[in-house]
């Protein structure tokens, strides 16, 4: 069966998974110095060079400096800014001003009591993204699943994006109990941590947009 779903793939850091990406409609480019999939702005640029021009180029920051934020955001020309730190509700609207691009805003779910909250921060963002919580301050390509069905009944009033340990064989599962419009992948199309198989990328895309 094919899905009716929108494809982001996060951490892209080569031009072999650029390519292999082709079909996807958001790159994710992580610009947090401690992620293994760091990539600086200098090579995020010349990756982007090989991408569809209809295809969104976001930038992952966390807790970074307004300034850093813009300069990288300006010198890459990204689409959209995601925050996947502990950015409050003045930093994401001091960024949204700034900046002037849609900005991304990752909400950590461990229980349904982290999701209280997710009408405030969708006033503010563009886009929340749900992601598992793992313990350790930031979310974010953890390879781990939350519970899925805390979203079954939720609401939103703009577009969103499910993450969180996603990968070819428990997406269909996903997009049943939560029917997210969008879904992050970044973790589940890797050989290992910060690095992209792109097989399991092009299955993944293939998966979803073919039923194949």
């Amino acid at each position: 069966m094919k899905f009716n779903v929108e494809i982001k793939i996060c951490g892209i850091n080569s031009y072999e998974s650029a390519k292999a990406s082709v079909g996807a409609e958001y790159i994710g480019f992580v610009f947090y110095p401690k992620s293994p999939r760091f990539l600086n702005a200098f090579s995020a640029k010349e990756i982007a060079s090989y991408l569809n021009p209809n295809q969104k180029k976001v930038g992952l920051f966390v807790n970074a400096d307004i300034n850093v934020i813009k300069h990288i955001s300006d010198f890459v020309n990204l689409d959209m800014i995601q925050l996947h730190g502990d950015e409050t509700i003045n930093d994401i609207k001091e960024i949204r001003s700034m900046i002037k691009k849609p900005v991304i805003k990752a909400l950590p779910i461990g229980t349904d009591q982290d999701i209280k909250n997710f009408q405030t921060i969708e006033e503010v963002c563009d886009m929340i993204l749900f992601d598992t919580k793992n313990g350790t301050g930031v979310s974010g390509g953890s390879g781990l699943s939350f519970d899925w069905s805390l979203l079954k009944d939720l609401k939103p009033k703009k577009k969103w994006m499910l993450a969180g340990g996603l990968n070819i064989s428990n997406v269909e599962n996903a997009l049943s109990i939560t029917s997210a419009p969008v879904v992050d992948v970044s973790s589940g199309v890797e050989t290992e941590k910060g690095v992209k198989c792109e097989k399991k990328i092009k299955n993944l895309i293939t998966y979803l947009k073919n039923g194949t």
